[in-house]
């Protein structure tokens, strides 16, 4: 079971990243406006510090990984993107958070300030560009980091309300049944473990027995 939920789960991502990227192909498409980042959104940074995070708090602390952390303060309550601005995980951390949330001070906060653009759609669409933009564009040193300029220029095909609220309709049924499958074979190892180890107990006592 575990084998087969791995496999669909693996076929279930592919066909998201590949309808993801059929939707999102939009440029030049009738009634698609190219706009940069910067027109629409406030973007920033956090202020707060590896050091400030705890083991569990009130708010999601978010920093430059995937892995989100804690504290017990926030600094914003909004919907915002956020991403990192330097080390391995640039151009490929992407949150999107409703809600109020700590930031780390390395890392950027988008928060979109028009009506007629859903901040989901931004999200989606940078899921799918954001890396190879940055790949082009970055400074490059000790490590590969985004300057704020980058975000403000990036460029991103704006289709009409009505057609970025589909996209992101379609798409998020494509993410709750990827999340679905997860659980389930996150359900499905633990269940694996527990027998596992209960026959192993078992089978430990038996030979014990017979000594």
């Amino acid at each position: 079971l575990t084998a087969e939920l791995t496999a669909e789960l693996t076929a279930r991502r592919k066909q998201y990243e590949y309808e993801r990227d059929l939707l999102l192909d939009l440029e030049g498409k009738e009634g698609v406006e190219m706009k940069k980042l910067g027109d629409f959104a406030e973007i920033g940074t956090g202020s707060s510090n590896t050091q400030d995070e705890l083991e569990s708090g009130r708010y999601p602390f978010f920093v430059r990984s995937q892995i989100v952390r804690w504290q017990d303060d926030y600094e914003f309550d909004e919907i915002a993107i956020i991403t990192s601005g330097d080390g391995v995980g640039v151009g490929k951390v992407l949150h999107y958070y409703e809600g109020k949330y700590a930031l780390h001070q390395r890392a950027y906060r988008i928060h979109v300030e028009n009506d007629s653009i859903v901040p989901k759609f931004i999200f989606y669409f940078m899921q799918k560009d954001f890396y190879w933009y940055i790949m082009s564009n970055a400074y490059a040193a000790s490590v590969t980091s985004v300057r704020r300029p980058m975000l403000i220029n990036y460029p991103i095909p704006i289709p009409p309300l009505s057609i970025q609220s589909r996209i992101v309709s379609i798409l998020d049924t494509f993410e709750q049944s990827i999340s679905n499958l997860e659980e389930q074979l996150a359900r499905r190892e633990k269940q694996y473990e527990y027998y596992r180890n209960q026959l192993l107990t078992l089978e430990g006592e038996e030979e014990r027995g017979k000594t």
